[in-house]
């Protein structure tokens, strides 16, 4: 085994907690002077545009909300809704307890290290401030790529970078997006990381995979049986 591929949310960092994302939810519709529940409803309708970069982050990313409710703010009110997101963001993108470490010892046992998720266009931006930034130089971005898992074009763009194949790289993910599925069917092993109750958001999700681990640090005993 050459390399590691990771997902994300759910996978190096936690699962979203549903409060946070209620009081973001209850923050950024009170800035904005809308109802709440027009604004999670309208931008849980947008989701899919947010993934595949359609919709790029930014204070404009409220224009369509607020043009389907007739509503018009400042561009510095926009902008500090935005800045609430960015917040959240920043709060949902720490690493989980032994994430840090466990990318740091398969580092220098020589694997190679990248980054394939879904996710808006500020988000890689946001990793790299955080202790995970370090480690993804190569990574897929949903927002940059306009496509998402399983799409082969998410995995073969790191492969790509990495200049390995699928057949040489360990795919690990909490299973949402058909993530998993995709991953096998370009060759690569597969590891699924069961958060438990914690496994809050369910999208495509299908944990079907060769491997199961509940904590990172487990892929490390996990490759040293592939490399034995």
């Amino acid at each position: 085994m050459k390399a590691v591929l990771f997902d994300l949310f759910g996978t190096l960092v936690p699962n979203l907690p549903p409060e946070l994302w209620t009081e973001s939810c209850s923050l950024i519709s009170g800035t904005l002077g809308i109802p709440e529940d027009e604004y999670t409803r309208i931008w849980s309708e947008k989701f899919e545009d947010r993934m595949t970069g359609k919709i790029l982050d930014g204070p404009e990313q409220f224009d369509d909300i607020l043009q389907k409710l007739d509503h018009q703010v400042s561009d510095e009110i926009k902008s500090s809704a935005y800045q609430i997101h960015r917040d959240l963001l920043a709060r949902a993108l720490q690493p989980k307890h032994d994430a840090v470490q466990t990318l740091a010892q398969l580092r220098d046992n020589g694997l190679l290290l990248a980054l394939v998720t879904d996710c808006s266009s500020s988000a890689p931006e946001i990793l790299d401030q955080t202790p995970l930034g370090e480690f993804f130089p190569h990574k897929s971005s949903s927002a940059h790529l306009g496509t998402r898992k399983p799409d082969p074009k998410m995995y073969q763009h790191v492969l790509d970078l990495l200049k390995i194949d699928a057949a040489d790289a360990l795919y690990v993910g909490d299973g949402n997006s058909h993530e998993l599925p995709g991953a096998k069917s370009m060759g690569m092993t597969t590891v699924w990381v069961d958060n438990g109750t914690q496994q809050y958001w369910r999208e495509r999700y299908d944990p079907s995979a060769d491997h199961a681990i509940q904590d990172l640090k487990e892929l490390i005993t996990l490759l040293d049986k592939f490399n034995a």
